[in-house]
């Protein structure tokens, strides 16, 4: 603060000197290599080419497999009446379905090994993210007509 004196011996407070206003070419700058000089500028190099790391092949899904369907096959392969097979199917999907919702893994040959991966609950269902593993396909059994006869 700037002091001035008002009469004999006596000092009083003055308003702050203000500094001049210096235009912005005279300014100093900050050195190089601070933050503000050190902005990125766009990069004019190309890219690198991407390189295959590992060959798989694309998943591709196809039609889905509903509940109407899956007892129409099973019928198809047991040659059982559709009131057979319907209880039996839905017994079945339930009981996979609560082994899956208990995070329970499961060995069930010819479909293969089901273990959960994670799983998220919603404000509505639960998401159960499983991974199958199948051995690989085989040549279907051929079923031995003389086995159905009874002989």
């Amino acid at each position: 603060m700037a002091t001035s004196t008002s009469g004999p011996g006596r000092k009083t407070a003055t308003t702050p000197a203000r500094k001049a206003a210096t235009p912005k070419a005279a300014r100093t700058t900050q050195p190089a290599g601070t933050a503000e000089t050190k902005r990125k500028t766009p990069s004019t190099a190309a890219p690198p080419e991407p390189r295959v790391v590992e060959d798989s092949t694309p998943d591709v899904s196809g039609s889905m497999l509903k509940k109407p369907a899956l007892i129409d096959r099973v019928m198809a392969e047991t040659g059982m009446k559709k009131k057979d097979v319907k209880p039996v199917v839905e017994s079945t999907l339930n009981v996979l379905g609560l082994g899956l919702a208990n995070g329970e893994d499961m060995n069930l040959p010819p479909l293969g090994k089901v273990r959960v991966n994670r799983t998220k609950d919603l404000s509505n269902a639960k998401v159960i993210v499983t991974k199958v593993r199948q051995p690989k396909a085989r040549a279907p059994v051929a079923k031995d007509p003389l086995a159905d006869t009874g002989e």
